[in-house]
């Protein structure tokens, strides 16, 4: 496919607070000029509510650690971050590890910015960076409950017997925050995190004296003393407020789950029975208590999410599933929704009746309730009573989570389990760059041609059957999405990222969707990358042709908080015009071409390292 170089010329309306500013930009060189796409980057997960299998399920064999493999169902990409196999078991040696997993649904793994994440190598705590390589082992035991503070993302707070310290992550040292020396230990109850505004915990000591803690001033709240009354978990709100739930059902006090304000004053019971749940607030401010009601006696909808409303514990049903199912919740701090696995006890098989709606999935479901978005088959089987559940564990910004699944293997031991990542957003200072297949950057082998159809991104798309085909594009960026047409007629195509071979795609699908996305990489490295997409002329025995698509590669771009990498200021010029040259410009990088001295101007993106020519002129 022949691109030839043009010139472009495109006129700019900015409207800032107190005059229009037209800016025309006229470029009579290669390098195509991009403009900024802000917001989170878009999965084109299934929100229906039918019935879907995992392909291969008893045989697809899970990915090396390190390795993503593609989920051709929801159109998402996962990545496998550990392996209990092989890793050594620093508390056991020379064995290796049983499991590795994530501590629980509702304690963030990740740090304040997602560059670190903590991983439970069964008896102790590990390190992870960003994007789930291993670095270390952490001198945290199992119980210690870490928890990552809201400000500094390389400390995090933990527990040991009645202390309350804080581990610097990058050095190791870890000093003493407080000593309760009036309890023999303290707890948070394994579910609680630290609160939202990043400075207070709730803890319980000796298992039965609840109260909250701040750490900015070293303070110890008034105790609530709930005596013989058996309780399961302990929350902190977004508020401070307390949460906490007890084993026995019904209506009386120190049943079901019981609200408390700071200062352990009780308020109001909100449910009659315990049941996974986490704490959020709404979208429009109100502290919410996410809840599986499966042990309400009179509940308001069959096994389901229920959002109850702290300030007066009315309840709404958000998600109603089959009985057979099971689920854990993670709430985040951005309003908009919560994570949360469906697990089922009985191990179905796909291809029977007992296979319901929604089963061994990861969802992200919208607070009022209105989406259900579909992420992905988590593959884990019940092999034990609890450890293979998959307790997915979101970021705070919702931007990824990670979860357990034994991928339907035994692995070294019956409790196995390992860790799994994915992205499915970038920050709000991640802008989205999409390039047509048209693009000079992306650049073509062998016979292609030119499908143009009004459904397909720009009009048109590249499409060949020949083996040896491929398309292979360079690009700056943490994320890429291979955007395409896929049918009854599409075939398979291998996947490269910087000369390695990540995965082989069957494009196939039984219903015609356009603008679709194919396969995506995100969480990569911000840094030039290369990816090769190589036609096989290969097809599974259900499709009826061998076509590759290729409509739009998709780009992830972080930028700084205003999404601006570098100002070009004006060289010479008047106010009304200004002229910029002799500059040199490195891809993947946003550069604003500022209009005078206020921060009015163009924001663009080039694709190739060049000399910035004088003919870009402002108007």
């Amino acid at each position: 496919m022949a691109i030839k170089s043009k010139t472009l010329t495109n006129v700019i309306r900015l409207h800032p607070r107190r005059a229009r500013l037209d800016i025309v930009l006229k470029l009579s060189f290669v390098p195509t000029l991009t403009l900024f796409l802000f917001g989170g980057a878009a999965f084109a997960q299934l929100t229906d509510s039918g019935i879907y299998s995992p392909p291969n399920y008893y045989t697809l064999p899970a990915p090396d650690a390190g390795s993503s493999y593609f989920d051709p169902v929801f159109g998402t990409t996962i990545r496998r971050i550990s392996n209990a196999a092989v890793e050594p078991n620093m508390a056991n040696p020379p064995w290796t590890l049983p499991f590795i997993s994530n501590e629980y649904s509702t304690i963030s793994p990740f740090n304040s910015n997602n560059s670190w994440i903590l991983g439970l190598h069964a008896s102790y705590f590990a390190l992870y960076d960003g994007s789930g390589k291993f670095i270390k082992t952490l001198d945290v035991c199992a119980s210690c409950e870490p928890r990552w503070s809201r400000v500094y993302p390389n400390f995090l707070y933990f527990i040991k017997a009645n202390q309350l310290l804080r581990l610097d992550v990058s050095t190791d040292e870890a000093l003493v925050s407080h000593t309760f020396s009036e309890y023999a230990s303290i707890s948070g109850k394994g579910e609680s995190d630290l609160s939202a505004d990043g400075n207070h915990f709730v803890f319980a000591g000796d298992n039965r004296s609840v109260f909250v803690y701040a750490i900015s001033n070293d303070k110890k709240g008034p105790v609530f003393d709930a005596g013989s009354n058996s309780f399961d978990s302990l929350y902190i709100t977004p508020n401070n407020n307390v949460v906490i739930s007890y084993y026995q059902v019904g209506t009386a006090r120190y049943n079901g789950i019981e609200l408390f304000d700071p200062n352990m004053n009780f308020l109001r019971q909100v449910a009659r029975a315990v049941g996974h749940m986490d704490v959020t607030s709404d979208t429009n401010g109100d502290e919410i208590l996410l809840w599986a009601n499966a042990a309400d006696p009179t509940p308001i909808c069959i096994n389901a999410i229920v959002k109850i409303r702290l300030s007066d514990a009315n309840q709404t049903c958000l998600i109603s599933l089959d009985w057979s199912l099971a689920f854990h919740v993670s709430a985040t701090d951005s309003g908009g929704g919560f994570f949360m696995e469906t697990y089922a006890p009985s191990d179905p098989s796909p291809d029977s009746t007992d296979w319901k709606a929604y089963t061994n999935e990861i969802l992200q479901v919208k607070l009022d309730g209105t989406e259900i978005r579909r992420l992905t088959h988590h593959r884990s089987r019940p092999f034990t009573t609890y450890n293979y559940s998959p307790r997915p564990s979101a970021s705070r910004d919702g931007s990824r989570i990670i979860f357990n699944s034994n991928f339907g293997l035994y692995g070294p031991s019956t409790v196995y389990t390992d860790v799994y990542l994915m992205v499915l957003s970038e920050s709000s200072l991640t802008r989205v760059v999409r390039y047509d297949q048209t693009d000079m950057a992306i650049t073509y082998t062998g016979e292609w041609a030119t499908n143009n159809l009004s459904t397909h991104a720009g009009g048109s798309a590249a499409v060949t059957m020949d083996s040896g085909s491929s398309v292979t594009f360079t690009f700056v960026g943490t994320g890429i999405r291979w955007i395409g047409y896929r049918d009854k007629w599409s075939g398979v195509a291998r996947v490269y990222l910087d000369n390695v071979l990540i995965d082989t795609i069957d494009t196939f699908a039984s219903q015609a969707a356009a603008q679709t996305v194919l396969y995506s990489l995100l969480g990569l490295a911000s840094a030039s990358h290369t990816l090769v997409l190589e036609v096989t002329g290969e097809r599974n025995p259900n499709a009826q042709g061998a076509w590759v698509w290729v409509d739009a590669l998709d780009v992830h771009v972080k930028s700084t908080s205003d999404g601006i990498d570098k100002v070009i200021n004006p060289g010479i010029g008047t106010t009304a015009s200004h002229f910029f040259s002799g500059q040199e410009l490195a891809p993947g990088i946003a550069y604003m071409f500022r209009h005078r001295a206020d921060v009015f101007g163009l924001r663009c993106t080039f694709l190739d390292k060049t000399l910035l020519p004088a003919s870009v002129v402002l108007q």
